[in-house]
């Protein structure tokens, strides 16, 4: 009886002790209800012998008492016990009780910088897969990317060098902490360079874009072409040139094929995929110096990255572009509760808006409808500013013809844009 009695006075002397002072709990949670798929953002803040917050939109006021926090929203009695960095609890209406939890975020004191060789290659985009690092807003990563066929930074054709099969794997997925569903994560290419000498493409345009009578007069090889890559020259050239092609060469732009986080609500599309998320958007300006802009669709973000091309027209008209591998050096920032509806891209010299769709008109609509929305946040202007603007400005490209999602960006470049403002 007696040791009995002495586990049970101090439970409430440790829960007291862990609890400390009212501050104690003030700080930055991700509140979890039993039953709702969607985390919350919670702010707790200590005012006197107050705590405030918000969840769910609506602001509240509650009492600490030991280590018990206690509030109402809307009807419903919010009550649970801190542990450190951990709230659990209970939430009560008109009888009925369901559970929460609650996880305190602390980011690192200063930003960090990650080497990542990977060794496990994505060919869906979700948040199933094991990470391959978990990082915060500021951290910079250094990895590299394996091309659309799974070969890395040997000789072409080289035995050894496929280190895993093909069909656009990714690297990845990197989680970035505190990121929730309504975010929008960024991530800044620093550094998108060659790894390597050689890269191949198809060698046949693709049928879906050809009239009948082209489809019929066409001689089709259907092999891969090899091209030798030369960065000192910034060109490409053919390994074998072709009768009268000896001289052809195209300048050198490497850029991702794919970047992506995991769309969310149960979707886990394959990394041949686009939409929304981003994903095998096949864009020229996602290379170094762009910041990609993609909306998150669950909690951690789960991001990807691959399909390196060193050149490509639009329209990846060849099914494949030239397909290489690459060094990427990238970095992070989270904008909390932006709710962007397609990717964006900002690179040094325009805004770009990108529309993902089964056809080439919805595609156009969601990638004008999305600038539309970004000149008025980032400058304010009106509806007939923005269409001022845009019906000089606005150029549209197609990255991405390769069915069954077609990519249509709308682009502003900024120095027509230089002019705007008070």
């Amino acid at each position: 009886m007696r040791r009995l009695l002495v586990l049970v006075l101090a439970v409430p002397v440790l829960a007291l002790a862990q609890a400390g002072p009212l501050s104690s709990i003030a700080g930055d949670w991700v509140f979890r209800m039993e039953g709702d798929p969607t985390p919350q953002r919670v702010a707790l803040t200590a005012d006197g012998d107050l705590i405030r917050g918000r969840v769910y939109g609506s602001p509240f006021e509650g009492t600490m008492t030991g280590a018990m926090l206690a509030f109402d929203v809307s009807g419903y009695a919010w009550s649970g016990t801190q542990d450190g960095d951990r709230l659990e609890g209970w939430i009560v209406s008109d009888g009925d009780s369901s559970r929460w939890s609650g996880d305190r975020f602390r980011a690192p004191a200063s930003p960090r910088t990650f080497e990542v060789t990977p060794t496990t290659y994505h060919r869906l985009v979700g948040s199933d897969a094991e990470p391959a690092l978990r990082l915060y807003a500021g951290d910079t990563v250094r990895t590299t990317t394996v091309d659309a066929a799974g070969w890395s930074t040997g000789g072409y054709r080289e035995p050894g060098n496929r280190v895993t099969r093909g069909g656009n794997p990714l690297t990845g997925p990197f989680v970035v902490e505190g990121t929730l569903p309504g975010d929008v994560l960024a991530v800044t290419l620093h550094r998108v360079r060659l790894n390597r000498d050689w890269a191949y493409s198809g060698d046949a345009i693709l049928s879906s874009v050809l009239d009948p009578q082209a489809l019929a007069d066409r001689e089709v090889g259907g092999t891969l072409v090899q091209w030798v890559l030369d960065p000192d020259a910034g060109v490409a050239r053919l390994a074998e040139p072709l009768p009268t092609l000896g001289a052809y060469e195209t300048p050198l732009t490497p850029f991702l094929g794919s970047i992506a986080v995991a769309p969310g609500g149960g979707v886990t599309p394959s990394s041949r995929d686009s939409g929304p998320y981003g994903g095998n958007m096949e864009l020229s300006a996602v290379r170094e110096g762009a910041t990609v802009y993609l909306p998150v669709g669950e909690e951690g973000a789960y991001l990807y990255l691959g399909d390196g091309h060193a050149a490509q027209g639009d329209g990846e008209l060849t099914g494949d572009a030239l397909e290489t591998s690459l060094d990427v050096t990238f970095s992070v920032e989270v904008l909390r509760y932006r709710f962007y509806q397609v990717p964006r891209v900002e690179t040094e010299d325009a805004l770009v808006s990108v529309g993902i769709a089964g056809s080439l008109d919805r595609a156009v609509e969601q990638a004008t409808s999305d600038l539309v929305r970004w000149l008025g946040e980032a400058y304010g202007l009106t509806d007939t500013e923005t269409a001022l603007v845009m019906g000089t400005a606005l150029r549209y490209d197609i990255p991405d013809l390769v069915q069954p999602w077609i990519s249509v960006s709308a682009r502003i470049d900024k120095a027509a844009l230089a002019g705007i403002g008070g």
